[in-house]
């Protein structure tokens, strides 16, 4: 039996609250992130708000910065945001948005218009995501359909990254799994086990590279043959990963493990690549959006590539032509994230006493600069021993910079808090920044680029020595 934490009484107490106040809108306009966690947290609040009858309109927003906000001022509705907000509620408050905030990100100050982990001792980068806060919203007004879509959020947003989901994630998973929508199992997790042939899944494995492997198609097969396993199904198309029965996946699960071990692949790497797995029901078997971490990445490469209606399209039931170019704009996103890794991998990486960087300029995609950093690992194109900096030039505005800064659990659980340090150095610049402790952003002056650096790694000093 899955083992299941209970939310704390002062949070969802204050939930209902909070809840009582939406179901008491005409209409509203919900604005969210452009991430998976962001689009999933909106369509379980536009699917709330039809269940209320509540006339709803949405708006995904890569950033939440003045410009935006005033964007949203024009509109003269009430607004919700969810995934974003409470780092930002200065500004909102300053342009005086008839405003409701539920989110996990690192909040500036408590009120009564904004629901956040972080004010009753949880962690909104490790215990719930934003899609799980706006799911934990609308169970208090009745409707639990959504589950599903908050477990994709917190598995965007890499919360299942030390092998499973904890703390309230747990709780909302098991409401899924009592609902019969997800199922849960320890096994193999790499990327494209449910929708890429099995030879295909190993050859573009990235977390972690698999030495010989990756990148050899041909070396994949002979692999996969090595081992007495049949690469087809008996109408001859490949097989996946979940085709194979449980024999078969043992025997490859082994032999990756002894691989990774030869080529003295890091124990941290080997350890990660099998836990929980949680799969969507009623979904198609080898489609994309089966598996939670592949239906992320699908929501992620529709926000990335500017599209992020489509995946929410999706997220509410469309399986027809949202559906398709969904599926279009992912072969996009792999494409760009691909020259992204390649790019990294020729270049590398600048290094500081406490991070690494690398300035990217325009040859990598803003909307997916914080990827290919977060991959840096998983490819060993860096050792997990320091954070990466990774700048790349805002599309919208020439003088200024995106910073994408990511760590892991090893360096957070050090004391390295990524958000209040591109948060503290940001501002000090006269630029914007947050986010969580282990992936955080911020928008800064190009000039100010070297200083930048240099204050980062300063305040990681700090942080690390615990100060």
């Amino acid at each position: 039996m899955m083992d299941c934490e209970k939310i704390k009484k002062e949070l969802l107490d204050d939930i209902r609250i909070f809840s009582e106040k939406l179901r008491g809108q005409k209409e509203v306009l919900v604005v969210s992130h452009h991430d998976a966690d962001g689009i999933t947290a909106a369509a379980i609040l536009i699917d709330l708000f039809r269940f209320l009858d509540i006339d709803v309109e949405s708006m995904i927003s890569k950033q939440l910065d003045s410009k935006v906000v005033r964007e949203i001022k024009n509109q003269g509705k009430t607004v919700v945001f969810s995934d974003m907000g409470s780092g930002q509620l200065m500004i909102i408050r300053e342009n005086k948005l008839d405003y409701y905030i539920i989110d996990h990100h690192q909040p500036l100050k408590k009120d009564d218009r904004q629901v956040n982990p972080h004010f009753y001792g949880y962690d909104g980068g490790s215990d719930v995501s934003g899609a799980g806060m706006a799911y934990l919203v609308a169970k208090s007004l009745g409707r639990t359909d959504m589950a599903h879509l908050a477990l994709v959020g917190a598995v965007g947003d890499m919360q299942d990254s030390q092998g499973k989901l904890e703390s309230i994630n747990r709780v909302i998973l098991s409401d899924a799994v009592k609902q019969g929508s997800v199922k849960v199992k320890n096994d193999l997790r790499l990327f494209g086990r449910q929708s890429r042939p099995l030879h295909l899944m190993l050859a573009y494995a990235s977390d972690p590279i698999i030495p010989g492997l990756t990148g050899n198609q041909q070396g994949c097969m002979q692999f996969i043959e090595s081992l007495d396993i049949n690469p087809r199904r008996d109408d001859n198309n490949f097989k996946s990963y979940v085709d194979l029965d449980i024999n078969e996946r043992k025997k490859l699960i082994s032999a990756l493990y002894m691989r990774l071990l030869d080529f003295n692949v890091p124990e941290y790497l080997i350890q990660g690549m099998v836990g929980e797995v949680y799969t969507l029901l009623a979904e198609e078997k080898r489609s994309e959006l089966r598996d939670t971490k592949e239906y992320a990445t699908l929501m992620n490469a529709c926000g990335r590539q500017e599209k992020p209606e489509i995946g929410l399209r999706v997220c509410l039931g469309d399986r027809g032509l949202g559906w398709q170019q969904a599926r279009e704009l992912l072969q996009s996103h792999r494409e760009m994230l691909r020259k992204g890794i390649e790019y990294l991998s020729n270049r590398g990486v600048e290094e500081r006493k406490n991070l690494y960087y690398f300035k990217a300029g325009g040859d990598i995609n803003e909307r997916i600069i914080g990827v290919v950093a977060g991959m840096a690992y998983g490819a060993r194109i860096i050792p997990p021993d320091k954070p990466i900096l990774a700048f790349a030039e805002d599309r919208e505005d020439p003088e200024l910079m995106k910073v994408s800064a990511r760590a892991n659990w090893r360096l957070i659980n050090k004391g390295i808090h990524l958000g209040n340090a591109m948060r503290e150095v940001s501002k000090s610049l006269g630029g914007e920044g947050g986010g969580h402790d282990i992936a955080a952003g911020a928008t800064i002056p190009k000039t100010e680029v070297d200083s930048f650096i240099e204050l980062v790694d300063e305040l990681l000093d700090k942080q690390l020595a615990g100060i």
